[in-house]
Protein backbone atom coordinates (compact mmCIF):
# COMPACT_ATOMS: atom_id res chain seq x y z
CA UNK A 1 0.00 0.00 0.00
CA UNK A 2 2.71 2.37 1.03
CA UNK A 3 4.22 1.65 -2.75
CA UNK A 4 1.47 2.56 -4.40
CA UNK A 5 0.96 5.91 -2.66
CA UNK A 6 4.83 6.39 -3.31
CA UNK A 7 4.20 5.79 -7.24
CA UNK A 8 0.98 8.10 -7.05
CA UNK A 9 2.59 10.74 -5.52
CA UNK A 10 5.51 10.15 -7.89
CA UNK A 11 2.76 10.34 -10.84
CA UNK A 12 1.56 13.75 -9.26
CA UNK A 13 4.90 15.38 -9.23
CA UNK A 14 5.31 14.52 -12.82
CA UNK A 15 2.69 16.21 -14.39
CA UNK A 16 4.02 18.52 -16.86
CA UNK A 17 1.34 21.27 -16.29
CA UNK A 18 1.13 23.97 -14.33
CA UNK A 19 1.47 24.27 -10.39
CA UNK A 20 -2.04 26.22 -10.51
CA UNK A 21 -3.56 23.14 -12.46
CA UNK A 22 -2.23 20.72 -10.15
CA UNK A 23 -2.84 22.64 -7.03
CA UNK A 24 -6.64 23.40 -8.58
CA UNK A 25 -6.90 19.75 -9.16
CA UNK A 26 -6.22 18.31 -5.94
CA UNK A 27 -8.05 21.13 -4.39
CA UNK A 28 -11.27 20.23 -6.18
CA UNK A 29 -10.55 16.10 -5.93
CA UNK A 30 -10.50 16.54 -2.03
CA UNK A 31 -13.65 19.40 -1.74
CA UNK A 32 -15.58 16.84 -1.42
CA UNK A 33 -14.41 15.21 1.64
CA UNK A 34 -15.34 17.72 3.66
CA UNK A 35 -19.52 16.73 2.96
CA UNK A 36 -21.21 13.49 3.25
CA UNK A 37 -21.51 12.81 -0.62
CA UNK A 38 -20.00 9.30 -0.62
CA UNK A 39 -20.75 7.81 -3.85
CA UNK A 40 -21.27 10.88 -6.01
CA UNK A 41 -18.35 12.93 -4.50
CA UNK A 42 -15.87 11.81 -7.13
CA UNK A 43 -18.00 12.17 -9.81
CA UNK A 44 -19.02 15.81 -8.55
CA UNK A 45 -15.10 16.74 -8.11
CA UNK A 46 -14.30 15.61 -11.77
CA UNK A 47 -17.43 17.63 -12.88
CA UNK A 48 -15.96 20.80 -11.10
CA UNK A 49 -12.14 19.86 -12.10
CA UNK A 50 -13.40 19.71 -15.80
CA UNK A 51 -15.18 22.35 -15.46
CA UNK A 52 -12.66 24.91 -14.00
CA UNK A 53 -9.61 23.26 -15.88
CA UNK A 54 -7.82 21.63 -13.11
CA UNK A 55 -5.35 18.38 -13.45
CA UNK A 56 -7.78 15.15 -13.31
CA UNK A 57 -4.92 12.47 -12.26
CA UNK A 58 -4.37 15.17 -9.07
CA UNK A 59 -8.28 15.13 -8.70
CA UNK A 60 -8.62 11.38 -8.19
CA UNK A 61 -5.39 10.98 -6.37
CA UNK A 62 -6.52 14.02 -3.39
CA UNK A 63 -10.16 12.48 -3.27
CA UNK A 64 -8.84 8.98 -2.65
CA UNK A 65 -6.55 10.87 0.20
CA UNK A 66 -9.75 12.37 1.30
CA UNK A 67 -11.72 8.90 1.03
CA UNK A 68 -9.13 7.62 3.97
CA UNK A 69 -9.77 11.07 6.31
CA UNK A 70 -13.93 11.54 6.08
CA UNK A 71 -14.02 10.45 9.59
CA UNK A 72 -11.75 13.00 11.18
CA UNK A 73 -13.06 15.51 8.73
CA UNK A 74 -16.69 15.13 9.70
CA UNK A 75 -15.45 15.37 13.78
CA UNK A 76 -13.16 18.96 12.72
CA UNK A 77 -16.90 19.82 10.68
CA UNK A 78 -18.82 19.53 13.58
CA UNK A 79 -16.25 20.89 16.52
CA UNK A 80 -15.92 24.07 14.01
CA UNK A 81 -19.42 24.58 14.07
CA UNK A 82 -19.89 23.26 17.61
CA UNK A 83 -17.70 26.66 18.07
CA UNK A 84 -18.71 28.93 15.56
CA UNK A 85 -22.30 28.44 16.76
CA UNK A 86 -21.76 29.08 20.57
CA UNK A 87 -19.21 31.98 19.32
CA UNK A 88 -22.03 34.14 17.44
CA UNK A 89 -25.50 31.93 18.13
CA UNK A 90 -27.58 33.15 20.53
CA UNK A 91 -27.63 31.19 24.16
CA UNK A 92 -29.36 27.50 23.82
CA UNK A 93 -33.74 27.29 24.64
CA UNK A 94 -32.18 25.56 27.61
CA UNK A 95 -30.12 28.25 29.11
CA UNK A 96 -31.22 28.72 32.63
CA UNK A 97 -32.48 32.01 32.13
CA UNK A 98 -35.35 30.77 29.41
CA UNK A 99 -35.81 27.16 32.15
CA UNK A 100 -37.91 29.33 34.74
CA UNK A 101 -40.66 30.55 31.74
CA UNK A 102 -40.66 26.79 30.26
CA UNK A 103 -42.93 24.28 31.53
CA UNK A 104 -41.31 20.82 32.01
CA UNK A 105 -43.24 19.26 29.19
CA UNK A 106 -41.66 21.75 27.07
CA UNK A 107 -38.18 21.08 28.15
CA UNK A 108 -38.04 17.36 27.36
CA UNK A 109 -39.40 18.52 23.41
CA UNK A 110 -36.89 21.08 23.39
CA UNK A 111 -34.26 18.56 24.15
CA UNK A 112 -34.87 16.14 21.64
CA UNK A 113 -35.15 19.66 19.30
CA UNK A 114 -31.28 20.06 20.34
CA UNK A 115 -30.45 17.10 17.42
CA UNK A 116 -31.64 19.83 14.75
CA UNK A 117 -28.36 21.66 16.42
CA UNK A 118 -25.81 18.22 15.56
CA UNK A 119 -26.65 19.16 11.92
CA UNK A 120 -26.54 22.52 12.01
CA UNK A 121 -23.17 22.94 13.34
CA UNK A 122 -22.09 19.65 10.96
CA UNK A 123 -23.21 22.19 8.21
CA UNK A 124 -21.59 25.36 9.75
CA UNK A 125 -18.38 23.46 10.01
CA UNK A 126 -18.15 21.93 6.52
CA UNK A 127 -18.49 25.04 4.75
CA UNK A 128 -15.86 26.93 6.61
CA UNK A 129 -13.75 23.67 6.68
CA UNK A 130 -14.18 23.67 3.15
CA UNK A 131 -13.16 27.30 2.04
CA UNK A 132 -10.78 27.80 4.32
CA UNK A 133 -8.65 24.42 3.70
CA UNK A 134 -9.30 24.91 0.24
CA UNK A 135 -7.54 27.83 0.05
CA UNK A 136 -5.36 27.03 2.17
CA UNK A 137 -4.26 23.81 0.35
CA UNK A 138 -4.25 25.27 -2.78
CA UNK A 139 -1.38 27.79 -1.99
CA UNK A 140 0.51 24.80 0.23
CA UNK A 141 0.10 22.79 -2.63
CA UNK A 142 1.00 24.96 -5.34
CA UNK A 143 4.18 26.83 -3.07
CA UNK A 144 5.53 22.81 -2.81
CA UNK A 145 5.28 21.65 -6.38
CA UNK A 146 7.37 25.28 -7.10
CA UNK A 147 10.01 25.22 -5.10
CA UNK A 148 10.32 21.26 -4.17
CA UNK A 149 8.95 19.33 -7.31
CA UNK A 150 12.57 18.50 -8.85
CA UNK A 151 13.78 17.32 -5.60
CA UNK A 152 11.19 14.95 -4.12
CA UNK A 153 11.15 13.17 -7.46
CA UNK A 154 14.41 12.95 -7.14
CA UNK A 155 14.09 11.57 -3.24
CA UNK A 156 10.99 9.59 -4.56
CA UNK A 157 13.00 7.63 -7.04
CA UNK A 158 15.73 6.96 -5.09
CA UNK A 159 13.67 5.53 -1.94
CA UNK A 160 12.03 3.22 -4.76
CA UNK A 161 15.59 2.07 -6.43
CA UNK A 162 16.19 0.91 -2.76
CA UNK A 163 13.13 -0.73 -2.52
CA UNK A 164 13.75 -2.79 -5.63
CA UNK A 165 16.96 -3.65 -5.07
CA UNK A 166 16.31 -5.29 -1.54
CA UNK A 167 13.43 -7.23 -3.53
CA UNK A 168 15.87 -8.56 -5.87
CA UNK A 169 18.00 -9.39 -3.88
CA UNK A 170 16.07 -11.46 -1.11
Amino acid sequence: MLRKFKYYCLRLLRIKKSDHVVALGSVLGFLHCWFPTFIVGLPISLLLTRLLRGNLAACVIFSTIGSFTWPGLFYLNYKVGFWLNRLVGAPAANHPAHMALAPPVTHKVGHFASFGHLGMNFLIGSIVNSIVFSLIGYFVIRFILNRYRPTLITKLKSQGKGVRRSLSVG
